[in-house]
């Protein structure tokens, strides 16, 4: 399954202020570099973690219905999963929506899931490579109140090694950050 990001989060989980604040700046000179470090942040956290922050739209391309579980079952490998934007198979010479009443979205499971619907069979592409598009969003929500408190002061903590210019590795605040994100890791079972 090939994962390719169609939309970035339009927000930054941190504002700009809150990192200010947080580093004990009060002049306005270094918005820019203090929002890269923002960002720097947001990526450390979301690799550690296996988990998106903001809502970021994706689209996963696969070649058969034939996934990691049962027959007919997708896993997504993207986490917290929002919600199923489109599904597409190719037929008869392009790609076709697969209405929605045809499937279920399992967002309770450990792996987010999507099923077929009792009764109902996925059409089967007419094409033995890339002929499924399933596109997605994934995200704890679309501002940064919806991202978990803990997380959020994790990438201060980050961001503050960053700002210090100290060393990243075995850096107390990043050691933090790392430790207030761990309860929302994700780990491949």
């Amino acid at each position: 399954m090939k994962t390719q990001l169609i939309s970035m989060a339009v927000q930054l989980p941190v504002l700009l202020s809150e990192a200010r604040d947080f580093l004990k700046i009060s002049h306005q000179d270094e918005g820019a570099l203090i929002a890269s470090y923002i960002r720097a942040a947001t990526t450390a956290c979301e690799t550690f973690t296996a988990r998106k922050l903001i809502s970021q739209q994706w689209q996963l391309t696969l070649n058969n219905w034939r996934g990691d579980g049962p027959e007919g079952v997708i896993q997504i490998p993207l986490s917290p999963l929002l919600s199923i934007d489109k599904i597409e198979v190719w037929t008869t010479g392009a790609f076709q929506v697969i209405a929605p009443a045809n499937y279920l979205l399992d967002n309770v499971s450990y792996l987010a899931k999507i099923v077929p619907q009792t009764g109902y069979q996925w059409p089967e592409p007419e094409t033995d490579v890339a002929g499924i598009s399933i596109t997605v969003s994934a995200g704890f929500g679309d501002s940064q109140n919806d991202v978990p408190p803990d997380i959020r002061l994790g990438l201060l903590h980050w961001l503050a090694a960053a700002y210090d210019g100290g060393q990243m590795a075995d850096n107390q605040a990043v050691l933090m950050a790392e430790k207030l994100w761990q309860p929302y890791r994700r780990l491949a079972l």
